[in-house]
């Protein structure tokens, strides 16, 4: 009797184990298969069709779409712009260079802020910049050799108080 017990705990210990073992490279094949993904990223001045604002579908070349998109991009800050109260009080001031990719579905993501001059008190301007590219609207995405790509773009983001 002890050893059929032995014996069964030897079987189903060795069943688990094989079990493991063999799901074990499926589970890590999909894990390195998702990691080493390719995404293309085009920058902004190489895709030879950028991102479109809505609003900006109806421009007839190249020079007008760039045109129109920037001047979109500029209203947007505006318009969405606050000046973090607590930056105001100790007098921060700086300018962040915002860079992010507008992907494949027209949606942004990685969106990095950064203070040329970084100190910890910028951590504020950085903040606000990236909530600010947060609140873009969706694009329709941009275009390169005919297939729809990621596309990083960066802009400039200056506070400064008067």
């Amino acid at each position: 009797m002890i050893q059929k017990t032995t014996s069964l705990r030897i079987t189903k210990f060795t069943f688990c184990f094989l079990s493991i073992l063999l799901l074990f490279p499926i589970y890590s094949f999909k894990a390195i298969s998702q990691s080493n993904a390719y995404e293309e990223i085009i920058p902004f001045e190489q895709t030879e069709e950028i991102p479109v604002f809505k609003g900006c579908n109806e421009t007839s070349s190249r020079k007008e779409a760039i045109e129109c998109f920037n001047q979109k991009m500029s209203n947007h800050i505006r318009r969405n712009f606050r000046y973090p109260e607590e930056a105001a009080e100790k007098n921060i001031q700086g300018q962040v260079e915002v860079s992010f990719i507008i992907n494949d579905a027209g949606l942004i993501k990685d969106i990095k802020a950064e203070v040329s001059n970084k100190q910890d008190k910028t951590r504020l301007l950085e903040e606000e910049a990236t909530r600010i590219i947060g609140l873009l609207p969706k694009f329709t995405p941009g275009k390169h050799k005919g297939k729809i790509v990621n596309v990083r773009y960066g802009v400039p983001i200056t506070f400064k108080l008067m």
